[in-house]
């Protein structure tokens, strides 16, 4: 789950996916929480940590380019929620269920797209937030699945990333079928350069694409289909991707923004598939975080990528 509220669009200029001071985004994560908490399940949340700050004035160190920060308000949680989020930290961290805090970069950086130096910069700070939390930096989920070096992860404690691999298939129909009937695609973890690697979808996949997507209207192309279909259909994407999951043993890795489940439709479905989660044995089907995933696999060690 990526708690990224302001920062995750900072560079690109438009946020009408957001509730204007990310009160929605509270909303739901707290729904969330509770019913995590209600049915056993753990989550990896990662967070950008600038929005662990409870203030700051604007500007920031290290080696980024001219500009990157110019979103920053420079004022606090109070004044511009959308940028700083404490509280949504120390409401992971309190609940019942022993959830995971990880990163998604200081700043929401593409790690792939920017100097080492920067990269370096933006996982010292982050260290730096999560240890006075108590809660160290052990999994990071880069920005826009943009790849940073697995040996600088390792070097900052780093041991388990989360990769997306394109499944674009081909043409048209082969993608809807993706996105609406499935199974999710699934992909054993791998030893890469110290770093255990954990692969997911390019798109949202806990979530529905047919759906609205937080504050966001679903795509024309699903609007034809009743509402309540759609509905079902994820709900069957997901509880049949995890069976597939279970009898091949294979781990599935679902995810979505914050923002994607911030709305009734996503969550009434989401809900739903926490509690099928939470009625599985647990001699069936193992519900991990990312850090936990990196010490109960037998994952191959495989060439640097």
């Amino acid at each position: 789950m990526e708690i990224e509220l302001g920062w995750g669009v900072h560079d690109l200029g438009h946020d009408d996916h957001l509730s204007p001071d990310g009160s929605t985004e509270r909303r739901y994560l707290g729904k969330l929480l509770e019913k995590a908490d209600e049915c056993g399940v753990p989550i990896s949340f990662n967070i950008v940590g600038h929005l662990l700050l409870d203030e700051c004035d604007g500007t920031h160190p290290g080696a980024h380019e001219a500009g990157w920060f110019d979103a920053d308000p420079g004022t606090d949680a109070e004044t511009d929620p959308l940028f700083y989020a404490p509280d949504a930290a120390r409401a992971v961290l309190d609940a019942g269920v022993d959830h995971e805090l990880c990163t998604h970069t200081f700043s929401h950086v593409l790690c792939g797209q920017v100097s080492r130096a920067v990269v370096e910069d933006e996982l010292a700070a982050v260290r730096s937030l999560h240890d006075d939390l108590g809660a160290p930096v052990r999994s990071i989920v880069p920005p826009r699945h943009s790849r940073p070096p697995n040996d600088l992860l390792a070097d900052h404690g780093i041991a388990v990333a989360r990769y997306a691999v394109p499944t674009s298939g081909d043409g048209r129909l082969r993608r809807l079928r993706e996105l609406t009937v499935g199974p999710h695609p699934l992909w054993e973890p791998a030893l890469v350069d110290g770093v255990l690697e954990t692969y997911c979808t390019t798109y949202p996949s806990l979530t529905a694409a047919s759906l609205p997507s937080g504050q966001s209207p679903a795509p024309r192309v699903f609007r034809p289909v009743p509402r309540a279909v759609r509905k079902r259909l994820h709900g069957r994407y997901l509880r049949r991707s995890t069976e597939r999951a279970i009898e091949t043993g294979v781990p599935l890795h679902l995810w979505c923004h914050l923002y994607d489940l911030s709305n009734e439709h996503q969550w009434d479905v989401v809900s739903d598939y926490l509690e099928y989660l939470g009625s599985m044995p647990d001699d069936a089907l193992a519900v991990r975080t990312m850090e936990s995933l990196g010490g109960a696999t037998d994952a191959p060690t495989v060439p640097h990528r």
